[in-house]
């Protein structure tokens, strides 16, 4: 009886872990119309919110190959900020997923910085999205200078502030 309980807590613990870290069973984004989209269009495939993990996106026409570090904010934020993409194909654009932690409509800013081979930045932007209480959605963001869009290997983000 004893060991019974054990799986069944250890199961639910494995479910909960998976559910709040961003892990999805359809998967990372993807051309051919996965599920998960947002109002914009952008697909929102399955993340992590874990900083160590990567996740790979090819460019349109390149070999060369983007990583996006997904970085959570911290516990008590007022919001949570997650790359799902670093720099998509056609047009180039980094997809981010901002949830509201907070009880009421609030505007949100969130620095996003894109990356090189050497840790320079390539280009940083100002997110800013409104999201109404506990909201979460997905957010393309394009590059300013999409000829720059082979130069970016990850895209890191800052702590959200309520604005």
């Amino acid at each position: 009886m004893v060991a019974g309980r054990r799986i069944r807590f250890t199961a639910v613990l494995v479910a909960v872990v998976f559910a709040l870290t961003g892990f999805s069973s359809h998967g990372g984004s993807s051309s051919s119309g996965s599920s998960g989209k947002s109002k914009s269009g952008s697909s929102s495939g399955g993340g992590c919110s874990s900083s160590k993990s990567k996740k790979k996106s090819h460019t349109s026409g390149s070999k060369s190959t983007v990583t996006a570090s997904p970085s959570a904010s911290a516990t008590g934020a007022p919001a949570t900020a997650v790359v799902v993409t670093c720099v998509g194909s056609t047009p180039p654009v980094t997809t981010v997923r901002l949830t509201s932690n907070v009880d009421r409509r609030a505007t949100f800013v969130v620095n996003l910085y894109r990356e090189g081979a050497n840790g320079a930045t390539v280009e940083s932007t100002v997110v800013r999205e409104t999201l109404g209480a506990r909201e979460s959605r997905v957010v393309s963001v394009p590059l300013k200078e999409p000829s720059r869009a082979s130069e970016v290997r990850t895209c890191r983000l800052d702590r959200p502030l309520e604005s």
